[in-house]
């Protein structure tokens, strides 16, 4: 399998070196040391996953376009993180991608497992709301972390997530994207990106931590205008046209890579520097809805431990460990 797999990435390779021009069955037959007959077959695999193949009886074939897919295909040959997406998942169509990657879990997949979906038919986010998973729009991902790690601090990884996520954006696309406290990040305002971490645990320690995420990337508009319970947007919307979706993957696994050893090796007081420069939050007064509780006071900044800060109007402090913000003074 694992021949099979490099022979046909290297047959891609080529056609890719030579896009708008033919290759002879011969030559990539030779290259890849297989008989033409067998270099037909991954022809067929490849416009089978979208890709646009010419064939010529005389001069072989020509890759006019390569589809838009999260394809091991087009992500596993531009990898450059170390360990995370080294063992690659990608599913057409899933219920939820953390629910996969919950399965691989529990079967022994490797540190860094990555599931990735075109389509997701049952998408969620926190407090089981349903996420809008259209197929071939967004991003739908979740990662497999195993480092053995305190209960009270494996929930910290999902500001790893949007922390890496936001710092991307910036740099990739000159967006203001921000955190919004806890798990979701914002544009304007507007929800693009949300983080939903799930953890099997001994008595202390977690044994696997299962981080799912679902990035709006190019969904339009009109796809975004339902009845949401928070305004959403897209990475297309706020740029004005559609990107590609296997450079923003890429991008952002090697974001999250780095950022997640630093938090692994110094704790998430090393990044909370970055994370309170990007939570627009802090300094404005919000409330919070936790359980049956409802809480206003100034947000303040974030502890090593992940908790909003709060400062009430008499002065009073508090220590916000799990809710939901429902209103940002202003707005979101």
């Amino acid at each position: 399998m694992a021949l099979a797999k490099s022979t046909h990435l290297e047959i891609l390779r080529l056609l890719k070196q030579n896009q708008g021009a033919f290759v002879s069955g011969v030559v990539l037959a030779e290259k890849v040391s297989i008989s033409r007959p067998a270099v037909w077959k991954h022809i067929k695999r490849l416009k089978a996953l979208g890709y646009e193949v010419q064939s010529h009886p005389r001069l072989g074939y020509m890759l006019v376009e390569v589809p838009d897919s999260l394809e091991r295909e087009e992500i596993f040959p531009n990898l450059t993180t170390s360990w995370l997406a080294r063992s690659y998942h990608y599913l057409p169509t899933t219920g939820s991608t953390n629910d996969h990657g919950l399965v691989l879990a529990a079967g022994g997949a490797p540190h860094g497992s990555l599931v990735v979906a075109e389509e997701q038919t049952k998408g969620r986010g926190r407090l089981k709301r349903q996420w809008l998973s259209s197929a071939g729009r967004g991003i739908y991902l979740s990662i497999l972390l195993r480092d053995l790690l305190p209960i009270r601090v494996a929930p910290q990884s999902s500001f790893v997530g949007s922390l890496a996520l936001v710092k991307m954006l910036r740099k990739e696309f000159d967006i203001p994207a921000s955190i919004k406290w806890p798990n979701d990040v914002l544009i304007n305002g507007r929800k693009v990106a949300g983080i939903l971490t799930e953890t099997q645990s001994d008595q202390d320690f977690s044994r696997f931590i299962v981080l799912g995420m679902g990035i709006n990337v190019n969904h339009t508009k009109e796809e975004l205008s339902g009845p949401f319970r928070y305004p959403a947007t897209s990475i297309a919307i706020e740029t004005g046209y559609a990107v590609k979706r296997q450079e923003v993957l890429l991008r952002f696994l090697e974001g999250f890579e780095r950022d997640y050893e630093r938090f692994i090796k110094n704790g998430l007081a090393a990044l909370l520097p970055e994370i309170e420069q990007y939570t627009t939050m802090i300094g404005k007064t919000v409330t919070v809805v936790f359980g049956e509780r409802e809480i206003t006071g100034k947000a303040c900044g974030v502890s090593d431990e992940g908790a909003l800060l709060l400062l009430g109007e008499e002065g009073s402090r508090e220590s916000v460990w799990a809710g939901d913000v429902v209103r940002i003074e202003g707005g979101f």
